[in-house]
Order: structure tokens, then sequence, then C-alpha cells
């Protein structure tokens, strides 16, 4: 077909012809978690079905929230916020457990943005806007629109969220299809965040104190998937009785004491991986029970002239810079819980050591520590994609208030494919040192400090259902 074509044409000027041996069945199967109904800090385990093709992308995670108690909150942004923990095995054996991972989800999240209209159906990319409709009648309904800080707010029941963006296997897996007749009975836990993550209080007219009974249940658990069969056995026949390598992304995050500002930040951990991708350093400012919606217009009294949504956030944020009301409440245009605010504000330097070696020339100021946070996401200073920041990021102040990361790349990044490229210390730990100063002797706020580790690791599945992560 292709004798009359020279070999120097590129690929688009070919003629590709291909086809599946047989027939395909693709149909759409629903798992019931074992509780289907949860609290805060508590588990959920969902079994996946076995002898099923699954693909990974079609993984959804669907769950219905009851928000109670007597001082209104509203939901924090992106549904993975009610995750606090993420973990996964198979046949019985551990292949994934990312702590935080609602933090972590928001770190990413918020570089990698999606627009709005895409979560719909329940991913709740936006917490600003309750909507509503009368019941049906003989005429059209109208929509009903208000903003979700009106004092007037009352709390919201029936919530149906869905998680369909994942971090770690089921959203970096170098192959999307999983043969769970290979790997046994995969088992998703899920563990629900404590109020003061998942929920924000609303703007009062009085001074309002939330409590531990400001929270909320979970009911109606259940994950849906796309499962694969095929009538012809060649698939089955070629990946049997061999060594299956699926390479995927783990995340390990480590917390640490508390200190000033003022103080600097010095902290290290130590990690044994045959790759280290990248590390990440940030803070935030520690919670034990809900607070206000980091957003403007959550320090005033609530009333319809003092709160906004974010699409008014964003028509004048010159307007609506910090916040109003009297307090030192910090706001813009965050929309989000205090728990999942990065707050690296004020930074002068920052530097990453491996084994007390520096990685750069130098410490790294706000700018060049920005820079260098698009060459380790693989934006390489470029705009080459619709997706970017959230929009909440106004400026680079806005950005170390409120979204704070700093990074440093360790491997090759390959978009096409999943290449293990990363720092290896496995058989003896490293020691990753991560030093930060601020700007300000009486800069006394106390952050937490946080390191995460992004991994490149191997999930072998061999015969017989042996499963071993390298």
């Amino acid at each position: 077909m292709y004798e009359n074509i020279p070999a120097s044409y590129p690929k688009e000027f070919f003629y590709n012809l291909s086809k599946l041996q047989g027939s395909m069945s693709k149909s759409q199967i629903k798992c019931i978690a074992d509780n289907t109904n949860a609290q805060p800090s508590t588990i959920t385990n969902i079994r996946l079905p076995i002898g099923s093709l699954i693909n990974l992308d079609s993984l959804a995670l669907w769950f219905t929230i009851d928000i109670t108690g007597s001082n209104v909150t509203i939901p924090a942004r992106y549904s993975s916020t009610f995750i606090r923990r993420l973990s996964i095995t198979m046949n019985n054996v551990s292949v994934q457990i990312i702590q935080d991972y609602n933090f972590v989800y928001n770190c990413f999240a918020d570089l990698n943005n999606k627009d709005k209209t895409k979560g719909l159906a329940g991913e709740f990319l936006d917490n600003s806007i309750i909507y509503g409709e009368g019941a049906g009648a003989a005429t059209e309904v109208a929509l009903t629109a208000t903003n979700a800080m009106l004092a007037s707010t009352t709390n919201q029941t029936n919530l149906k969220f869905c998680i369909n963006n994942w971090m770690g296997l089921f959203g970096s897996a170098s192959t999307k299809i999983i043969n769970s007749d290979l790997t046994g009975e995969c088992v998703i836990s899920c563990e629900w965040a404590p109020n003061y993550e998942a929920l924000a209080g609303t703007p009062e007219s009085g001074a309002t104190t939330y409590t531990s009974s400001d929270t909320y249940s979970v009911k109606d658990i259940y994950m849906t998937m796309e499962a694969l069969s095929f009538s012809d056995p060649s698939y089955y026949n070629s990946i049997g009785n061999k060594d299956l390598m699926i390479g995927f992304t783990d995340y390990v995050v480590t917390k640490f004491a508390p200190v000033a500002k003022s103080s600097g930040i010095n902290v290290t951990t130590y990690l044994n991986a045959g790759s280290v991708d990248s590390i990440y350093g940030t803070a935030f400012i520690q919670q034990s029970l809900p607070s206000e919606l980091v957003a403007y217009g959550s320090n005033g009294d609530g009333a319809s002239a003092n709160v906004i949504n974010w699409y008014k956030y964003l028509s004048d944020p010159v307007a609506y810079v910090n916040n109003n009301g009297s307090g030192g409440t910090s706001g813009d245009g965050f929309f989000n819980t205090k728990a999942m605010q990065r707050n690296l504000q004020h930074l002068a330097t920052h530097q990453f050591f491996i084994n007390n070696k520096a990685l750069n020339y130098a410490p790294f100021g706000p700018e060049e520590n920005f820079h260098n946070l698009l060459l380790t996401l693989g934006y390489e200073n470029t705009d080459a994609s619709s997706n970017g920041f959230h929009s909440g990021m106004k400026s680079l102040k806005h950005f170390y208030k409120y979204y704070g990361l700093c990074a440093q790349s360790l491997e090759l990044i390959d978009k096409d494919s999943f290449y293990i490229s990363g720092l290896s210390s496995q058989g003896s730990s490293c020691a990753v040192n991560w030093v930060a100063t601020f700007s300000g002797a009486s800069n006394t706020l106390q952050v937490t400090p946080v390191i995460i580790a992004k991994l490149s690791k191997i999930l072998h599945v061999k015969p017989g259902r042996q499963i071993m992560i390298e």
C-alpha cells in the first residue's frame, strides 16, 4: 500500500486501518461500598469485581452529603476534598497509600485547572453559588441562583458528589486497562475527611464559633466503571503467564511541627524509592474546627450586598481585594477551606538539599521558584494548553498567600509516555532537606511545613496473582 509514498513523508500522508479480532463488549457496572453510610474519619471499602477488564479512566466514586449543625457550613472546592486518605490493595497486598490525599489533590488540581462546566455532575468546582428550581408544572419552571455565603443560607442536604479525577495509580497508570482476573480482588479504602477540611463557615450577622457538631454525614456510596470483554481469546492469551509491569505515580507526604515564619523553615525527610520524580515544599495553618470560607465576603455580615460569588470576584479583583468586614480574615478568590490553603506568604528564599548537597546554584527567590515550578510541572515555561492555574491566582502575591508551592524536578519529563527517570535512592535512604526564609522580623505566624515527594513506581502482576511493588 505504501510503496509509492516516499519514506520521508510524515505519517499524516499514510492510510491506516485496524480492526479488533472478534467482537468486543463494553458495559457500565456498579460496585456498592461495604457500608453505604459514613461519618468523618471513618473508612469505607469498595471491592472491584474479579474477572473484569476495568477501564481506569472511567472510575467514578459517587456519594451523597448531608450537612448538619447549628452553624451553617458549605462544602469545600473539589469533591476529592472529602477524602482524607486513599489506599489500594490487590490480592491482600498494599499497592498504594496516600496520606492527606485531599491536601495533595488540592495542591495539584489548583495547578491544572479544569473548566468549571466539566464539573457540573458533582465534582464541585464552584461552591460559591447554590442553584435550584421549582417542581415540575404545566409550564416551564424558573431556575434560581443565590450566593452560597448569604447569612440566610441553610445547611444543604442530599448533595451528590462525583470523584472522577484521581491522584496515584488510578490517574497515572501506564496502562488504563486493568485485568482484575490477574490482580485478584482490588479493594479501595477511603477515609473521610474531618469536618474542618471539607466544610467552611458562612458569614454571620453576629460572632460565630464553629464546633465539632457542625459536620456532615455520607450516604449512598458506590463506584461505577466501564468493563470490557473480548470474544476472541488473543488478548487474554497474550497477557497470561507473564510478569505484567504497570508504571504509576505515588505520593509521600511528610508533615512537621509548626514553626514561626520569622524563624524560617528547615525540615528534613528521608526517602527510599527507585525513582523520586520531584519534591515540593509548602505549609499550612493548623486547624481543628471549621472556620469561615477563605473568600471575599466571608468576613462580613452575610448580607446580600456584602457577599459575592466566584464570577463577581473575577469581574473586579481590585474592588474585591482581600476581604470585607472588620476582622483580620483574608479571602480574595480562593473559595476553599482554611485547611486547604497553602500559606507561603512573604517567602524570601528557599532551597532544596539532598544528602547535604544543594540542588541549584543558589537559594531561589519568589520569581525564580515560580519559574522552576513551571519546569517541574512539565509546563516548560510555555503556554501549550488551554488549562492553567486556578483563576484565583491573580498575582504572584496571591499565589504565595493561598496556593504556595516550592518545587524541584528530579526527572526527565516525557509527556507522551510513562518514563521512569527520577532520582534512585533504593537500598539507601536519601535525606531531603528544605530550607525557606520569610521576610519580616515580626512575622511570627505559625505554619506547619509539609514536604510532598512524587515517586514513580512499578506494579508487578505475576502469574498466580502475585502482586509486588518496585
